[in-house]
């Protein structure tokens, strides 16, 4: 009986290792087709919330555990290297199993990635870190003060956390790894992830950023999964279509911070 069960998780296994490698390669493609694009780009120096501060007293390292190249992982290693606040990256093997341990699972009860711990403090969901990263540190965010844009920037950072990032990653999966029949999910994911890309392309198409002439966390987040489109909308080139998206794709990819934060590996 012990070796049959045995035998049933294994053979279930198979299949979540099987989207787990296709989707590093998706990404790895996607990573070096932004990276190349980026190249020869010019970044312009515009005020904004990225005002230098004081020295913070010592305080311990941050910890970073992520898997690189991952948009999640992607997303929290530009924000760390944008912000040049020392860091150390621990490496978790999603196809060993290493996000199910007991160790990490003390870390992190949802057992994903990335997660961030900051002392006592620990930190998982890529958006959420990025936000708390932003107020500890008192930039790429508007103050608590600034009341109308506060609710501008949470109103777009979850947008993307429950919008851009579910549609996307759906059809993602229903296109490349889920088994027939599948039009109609296949269907349904392509038309919401095109309606919320849309709307950013709405929103870039009137504002250098986001938030308008100020770079911030959720040019970040953007960024993170912009890098993928290609591979969302199904191997298409969907630039002609989202011109303003890829204005943003190319100058976020071009910063230093980006390049440094794409060569995160084990």
């Amino acid at each position: 009986m012990a070796a049959k069960k045995k035998a049933a998780k294994k053979k279930a296994a198979k299949p979540k290792k099987k989207l787990l490698k296709a989707t590093r390669a998706i990404l790895q493609a996607a990573v070096k087709s932004a990276t190349k694009a980026a190249k020869g780009a010019k970044i312009k120096k515009v005020a904004g919330y990225d005002v230098p501060k004081a020295k913070a007293a010592k305080r311990d390292v941050l910890v970073l555990y992520g898997l690189q190249p991952s948009i999640p992982s992607g997303k929290v290693g530009l924000m760390l290297s944008m912000l040049g606040v020392p860091y150390d990256y621990k490496h978790v093997d999603l196809m060993a199993g290493a996000h199910k341990t007991p160790a990490y699972a003390k870390i992190n009860r949802y057992q994903q990635v990335p997660a961030l711990v900051d002392g006592e403090a620990v930190i998982f969901d890529s958006n959420a870190i990025l936000l708390y990263l932003a107020d500890a540190q008192g930039r790429f965010v508007p103050p608590v003060s600034d009341a109308a844009g506060r609710g501008r920037m949470l109103s777009w950072l979850m947008f993307v956390a429950s919008g851009i990032g579910p549609f996307s990653g759906q059809a993602v999966h229903f296109r490349n790894v889920a088994p027939e029949p599948k039009a109609y999910a296949l269907n349904r994911y392509d038309y919401e992830a095109h309606r919320h890309w849309q709307l950013l392309e709405d929103r870039l198409a009137a504002n250098r950023y986001m938030l308008g002439d100020t770079y911030g966390i959720v040019d970040m987040a953007v960024w993170g999964w912009a890098r993928l489109l290609p591979i969302v909308m199904g191997g298409e080139q969907p630039w002609a279509r989202y011109p303003a998206v890829r204005r943003l794709l190319d100058e976020v990819s071009a910063r230093p911070a980006a390049q440094r934060a794409e060569k995160l590996r084990t």
